[in-house]
């Protein structure tokens, strides 16, 4: 998947070599370590406990929607709920296709705009100003890109050519010595503390030895790195062998087939997680070879894409463009272009620079009398048209706003781009049908940590600029993207502070099935505290780079931790979702607007990209202004079969 992914990569390296051979980490959830490290941060940023509280409790109580409300005096042309990167891209063609002059106004309940598109900022003691990402990454596979996504960003300014040439700076890694890859084994989990460095065409011979790991599982993973070998010699087509493993998880691939043993599992466990939101133990063995893991070279599977693959798969193997198209906030440089359209005001400037250094005027995006308004801490509550859907002439949204008041707006449609269990939950005009596959989405939850580093000497005393945690708690931990934007540049002194950044997909990896998963990821993850969190930070990064000189106490200034509970929408994949991809797929029924009301989320197209998101929003808009011809999205799970050979 694609919201979360391991750190910057060499020039030219693919998503999908990053996977390949790599040794990328497993993150299995275990019990929470203890520790009184003093917090570099007040709480929680993104989902956090505040923002979630009202959706929760009139989801626990359905009858505290009733009461008294306020009614807004303003009426509105339309009105988006959900301010992620959807309902920013809706509210833009709304207006821009509307073909007359209108009001819109934005509702969600976070405190600032963009969705999972969020800009974590800091100060470090220096002075210096560093901007990273606390959510939705990067632009992944631009040249997939559909026209209502291309021509949205030209829109927007964003100039999509910048960034390998001109943006990426390729080879700061290579100038300062940050050329080995690293994997670290913790101590928790393989009885001591054992960073493992190798350069990059080091064959697996040459570290294998260093590593903590058995003898079996050592011969083991160099028999899959090793010659190829046809572990299907049973099935003597291609076709044959590609339907079993879409039948089949990597785990039941390696296990059954390979007969490896279970530390081979246990290494390879999390290299899935970033893409497909489960690690090899449900992650189909068709979609593990196409992220390029290994134990395939002597399957003769080709080398076309197969209609089976997960959306995200389907990606991976066609896509060909390196991982560099990131802003320094991430995709909240896309969400800042959005808001300098809606609202300029809130966001002066000209250029992809100015999205970087100019600061956002909170105080213009809810300013009285603007044609575009954007209600943040507002929870909304019941969708439900005045009359019959078929025939109303008003639709009226009931929220509660920042300060807890109950309010009621009334619009002439609405755009609803929030997650679609909430939809379910707004409203009852939906049939049960609907709701149903509005309830199918369970969403992947995620975290992600921003580390301000006073300094990165140790990172390049130690020759790397990445840490991949073997069966770990973290599943990629990556000094900053090297991009030159805006007042933004990569350190040139390794005196100097840089952003560390941490991931972690939260599933328990023990083979149910990935929507069960998520939902138990998601319990542990809104148990953690916020301490004890921090702590594991401190933990990893004292063991692994302390014999290089790290000292936590020193080094490390501030934390923020972004927690997703809700994060990655669900993509349909095998072998838990039989329907895939022949359909009925339950996004399409989900998604149905009714009366004067369109869906448009990532959820809407079961595909958790950036561009995924922004193409449903033109498939929504669309829906909503049927004489307008908006350019052409794709509103299917993943790329368009046609680029990619599926047609």
């Amino acid at each position: 998947m694609p919201l979360l992914s391991s750190g910057p990569l060499p020039d030219g390296i693919t998503r999908r070599d990053l996977v390949h051979g790599l040794g990328a980490a497993c993150c299995l959830p275990s019990a929470l370590a203890a520790g009184a490290v003093p917090a570099a941060a007040p709480g929680w940023q993104g989902q956090t406990d505040a923002t979630l509280a009202a959706s929760h409790a009139a989801r626990d109580a359905p009858a505290s929607r009733d009461g008294v409300v306020e009614l807004d005096p303003e009426t509105e042309d339309l009105v988006v709920v959900g301010a992620g990167l959807s309902g920013l891209a809706g509210a833009h063609w709304f207006r821009q296709h509307a073909g007359r002059p209108v009001r819109m106004l934005l509702l969600d309940p976070l405190q600032e705009p963009g969705g999972h598109a969020q800009r974590n900022e800091f100060v470090a003691r220096d002075g210096t100003r560093l901007v990273g990402y606390g959510g939705s990454q990067s632009l992944d596979s631009p040249s997939l890109f559909s026209a209502a996504t291309r021509t949205l960003l030209a829109d927007l300014g964003i100039d999509l050519q910048r960034f390998p040439t001109e943006l990426h700076d390729g080879g700061w890694a290579a100038r300062h010595g940050l050329t080995q890859r690293a994997l670290f084994f913790e101590r928790e989990r393989w009885g001591a503390d054992v960073l493992v460095r190798h350069g990059a065409q080091a064959s697996p011979a040459d570290w294998l030895p260093d590593t903590p790991l058995s003898p079996a599982t050592q011969a083991g993973l160099a028999a899959l790195w090793g010659p190829p070998r046809d572990v299907l010699p049973g099935l003597r087509t291609r076709a044959a062998r590609r339907s079993h493993l879409a039948r089949i998880t990597y785990r039941e691939l390696l296990r059954a087939h390979w007969g490896v043993d279970e530390g081979v599992v246990r290494f390879l466990a999390g290299d899935t997680r970033g893409y497909f939101g489960v690690g090899v133990d449900a992650t189909s063995a068709l979609d593990a070879w196409a992220a390029g893991l290994p134990g395939f070279d002597g399957l003769d599977l080709g080398d076309g894409p197969d209609p089976r693959l997960s959306p995200s798969g389907r990606q991976m193997k066609a896509g060909s463009d390196s991982y560099v198209y990131h802003f320094p906030d991430g995709n909240a440089g896309v969400v800042r272009a959005l808001l300098r359209s809606l609202v300029p005001a809130s966001l002066p400037g000209q250029g992809m620079d100015a999205l970087v250094d100019t600061p956002l005027d909170r105080g213009q995006l809810d300013r009285a009398g603007a044609p575009v308004r954007l209600r943040m801490g507002a929870t909304a509550l019941r969708v439900r048209h005045r009359g019959p859907p078929a025939s109303a002439e008003w639709v009226e949204v009931d929220y509660v706003d920042a300060a807890g008041r109950r309010r009621r707006v009334r619009a002439r449609q609405v755009l609803l781009a929030c997650w679609h269990r909430v939809v379910a939950r707004l409203t009852d005009e939906l049939p049960a049908a609907q709701v149903r596959a509005l309830d199918d989405q369970v969403k992947v939850p995620l975290v992600y940590a921003t580390v301000l580093l006073s300094n990165w000497r140790a990172w390049q005393r130690a020759g790397v600029r990445s840490l991949s945690p073997v069966d770990g708690f973290w599943g990629d931990v990556s000094l900053d993207f090297p991009m030159r934007l805006g007042s933004q540049r990569p350190p040139e002194s390794p005196d100097s502070p840089i952003l560390l950044h941490l991931g972690k997909v939260v599933v328990p990896g023990n083979g149910q099935p990935a929507r069960q998963q998520a939902a138990q990821g998601r319990a542990e993850l809104m148990s953690w505290s916020f301490a004890d969190v921090e702590a594991r930070i401190h933990r990893l990064l004292s063991a692994a780079l302390g014999p290089f000189g790290f000292d936590g106490a020193r080094d490390i200034e501030a934390i923020t931790l972004n927690r997703w509970a809700h994060g990655y929408a669900y993509e349909y994949m095998r072998p838990w979702d039989r329907f895939w991809p022949r359909g009925p797929l339950p996004c399409e029924l989900a998604r149905r607007g009714w009366g004067r009301v369109a869906i448009a989320n990532s959820d809407a197209g079961a595909y958790a990209y950036a561009h995924g998101a922004i193409d449903q929003a033109a498939r929504a808009v669309q829906a909503l202004l049927p004489h307008a011809r908006l350019p052409a999205g794709h509103p299917m799970p993943g790329p368009d079969p046609r680029q990619i050979g599926l047609a």
